[in-house]
C-alpha cells in the first residue's frame, strides 16, 4: 500500500470512529432528554408511556452502533491473522460487513426516534 493510500485508510478509520462517537452521544442524549421531558410532563398528568417509542428507537440505534464496532474489530482481527500467516488481506465486499451501512442505519433510527418523540409531544400539547 503506498503512502497516500495508507493515509486515506487512516483518515477513513478516524472518521468512522468519530462518527460512532457522535452517534453514541446523540442517542444517549436522546434517551436522557426524552426521560427528562417525560418526568416533567408527569406534573401535567401525561403518562410516561409515550417515551417508550422514541427511547426504543434510540436503543435500537445504540445496538446497531455496537454491531458496527464488533464488525470493525472482527475485520481487523481477520486482517491481523492473514498478515501473521503471510496471506493476502481479506476483502470484505458484502455490504453487511461495512460499518458505514450500520452507522447509516443507526443514524436513520435516531432521526426517526427524534421525529416520533416530537410528534407525540406535539399531539400531547393538543390534548
Amino acid at each position: 500500500m503506498d503512502e497516500q493510500a495508507a493515509d486515506h485508510e487512516r483518515r477513513s478509520r478516524e472518521v468512522a470512529d468519530t462518527t460512532r462517537r457522535f452517534l453514541v452521544g446523540v442517542n444517549t442524549g436522546g434517551i436522557a432528554v426524552t426521560f427528562t421531558v417525560a418526568t416533567a410532563l408527569i406534573k401535567e398528568g401525561i403518562c410516561l408511556k409515550w417515551a417508550i417509542f422514541p427511547v426504543s428507537f434510540f436503543l435500537a440505534s445504540l445496538t446497531l452502533i455496537g454491531i458496527s464496532l464488533l464488525l470493525a474489530k472482527r475485520r481487523e482481527l481477520d486482517r491481523r491473522d492473514a498478515a501473521q500467516k503471510g496471506k493476502e488481506s481479506p476483502n470484505f465486499t458484502m455490504f453487511l460487513w461495512r460499518s458505514s451501512f450500520w452507522d447509516s442505519f443507526a443514524l436513520t433510527l435516531f432521526v426517526l426516534g427524534a421525529i416520533i418523540g416530537l410528534m407525540i409531544l406535539w399531539d400531547c400539547g393538543r390534548l
